[in-house]
């Protein structure tokens, strides 16, 4: 029992508990544990630190695709 809350995959989404226990804690399907995760994901998210150059660049590189490959929408 040393290693059991590390030894196995937790599930991000699936629940285990019965239903019961799952009701008393708010009943939310699949769906709603996804959507309570992307927006806490996109809540959290710091933009990494790029240096000005290697934006400049990148941006250049986006630039001289979207030329090439047209502005429509795919």
């Amino acid at each position: 029992l040393e290693r059991y809350a590390t030894a196995f995959y937790q599930p991000m989404l699936s629940n285990w508990q019965n239903y019961e226990a799952w009701q008393e804690a708010g009943g939310l399907d699949t769906t709603a544990r996804a959507t309570r995760l992307w927006k806490k994901a996109l809540e959290d998210y710091v933009e990494p630190a790029m240096d000005i150059a290697v934006r400049e660049a990148l941006e250049a590189y986006v630039a001289r695709r979207r030329q090439a490959i047209g502005q429509g929408e795919p």
